[in-house]
C-alpha cells in the first residue's frame, strides 16, 4: 500500500488523525491574492532567549523574522516575501535548561551576531509585527534594537479567539496539533513557520481567518488604567474583574491595573468601589505589549 492510499484509509476512520510535518520555504505561497485587493506587509517574529526576564540580563540567542504580504481588506495571508534568521552570542554560558529545550549550544552561537542593518532592510514597509506572546518578545526585541519601540505589535496568543476552533489551549504546539501539524525543533524559525500557518487558517464558518480576527483586534484602541488608591477592602472586586497587581516604582505607587477597551465602564466601576483618582492612557498597537515600565512613564508624563 502506498502512502497516499494509507493516508486515505486512516483519514476515513474517525478514531485516528494524521499529523503532517510543517514545511514552509523562503517564498511560501498560502493563497493567490486577488488582483484588485490592496496588500500590506507584516512581520511574524519569534525569539529564543537565555531566560524569561530581560530586566535580569537575559538576552536573545535566536531570532527569526518572516515578512508576509496580506490582504488589507480580507485579512488573508498570501505569501512570504522575505526572511531573516540569526543566532547571537549572549556573551555568557547558555543555561542548560535552555539548551535542553531549544538545542542551542554555546558552540552554535559563539561569535554570532544579529545584523542590525539586515533588520532595517527586512522590516522596510512593515506595518505590523505579530508574535505569539508579544509582551515577552517585544521586551527582548526593544532591548536588543530600539527600532522595535516604534513598531506596531499584535499578539496571536491573546488577540485570536482560538476557542472558535474548539481548542482548549492557545499554546503554539497544541494549536499545531489541532490543525494536524507538527514540527520537531523548538527554535525561532520553526515557531515562526507554525504561527504563519496558523494565521492562514479559516474560521469554521469560513467567514474569517485567524489573521483577520487578529487585525480587527489590533486596530482597536485599548486603555491602560491604574487604580491608584483603590480601598484595600475592595481589592477582591478588582481582582475578580481582571485587574493585576503592580508592585510600584519611583514614579507610580503600588496599585491594581487593567487594560481594557471599555474606558467609561471601567471608570464607573472604579468610582463605585471608591477609587477616586485613577490614571489612564490610550494604548494603540504601537504602545500595546510594551513593558509596563514604559507605559507607566507615559502615564505620569502625559
Amino acid at each position: 500500500m502506498d502512502i497516499q492510499t494509507a493516508l486515505a484509509v486512516i483519514n476515513e476512520n474517525p478514531d485516528y488523525r494524521v499529523l503532517t510535518r510543517l514545511k514552509i520555504d523562503d517564498h511560501h505561497l498560502f493563497e493567490v491574492s486577488p488582483a484588485e485587493e490592496p496588500l500590506g506587509r507584516l512581520a511574524v517574529i519569534d525569539t529564543e532567549t537565555t531566560g524569561l526576564k530581560v530586566d535580569d540580563g537575559d538576552r536573545i540567542i535566536d531570532l527569526s523574522i518572516a515578512i508576509c504580504e496580506y490582504g488589507k481588506n480580507t485579512g488573508h495571508l498570501y505569501r512570504v516575501i522575505n526572511r531573516y534568521d540569526s543566532l547571537e552570542d549572549p556573551e555568557f554560558p547558555i543555561p542548560p535548561e535552555v539548551t535542553k529545550l531549544t538545542g542551542i549550544t554555546d558552540e552554535m552561537v559563539k561569535g554570532k551576531k544579529i545584523d542590525e542593518s539586515s533588520i532595517d532592510k527586512v522590516l522596510e514597509g512593515v506595518s505590523l509585527i505579530i508574535c505569539h506572546n508579544a509582551s515577552f518578545d517585544r521586551a527582548f526585541l526593544e532591548a536588543r534594537y530600539p527600532l522595535f519601540s516604534q513598531m506596531h505589535f499584535g499578539c496571536s496568543l491573546n488577540e485570536v479567539p482560538w476557542d472558535l476552533w474548539a481548542t482548549k489551549s492557545n499554546k503554539l504546539d497544541y494549536l499545531g496539533f489541532r490543525f494536524n501539524l507538527f514540527h520537531d525543533a523548538h527554535r525561532a524559525r520553526a515557531d515562526v513557520d507554525m504561527l504563519m500557518m496558523l494565521l492562514s487558517q479559516h474560521t469554521p464558518d469560513n467567514k474569517d481567518t485567524a489573521l483577520s480576527l487578529l487585525l480587527t483586534s489590533a486596530r482597536k484602541k485599548l486603555w491602560h488604567i491604574q487604580a491608584i488608591d483603590l480601598p484595600f477592602d475592595n481589592k477582591h472586586l478588582a481582582k475578580a474583574r481582571g485587574y493585576k497587581w503592580f508592585e510600584g516604582s519611583s514614579q507610580v505607587r503600588k496599585s491594581w491595573y487593567i487594560q481594557t477597551e471599555y474606558l467609561d465602564d471601567e471608570l464607573a466601576f472604579l468610582k463605585e468601589v471608591g477609587c477616586r483618582n485613577p490614571l489612564f492612557t490610550p494604548l494603540t498597537a504601537k504602545e500595546r505589549y510594551k513593558p509596563l515600565k514604559g507605559i507607566l512613564e507615559r502615564l505620569v508624563n502625559q
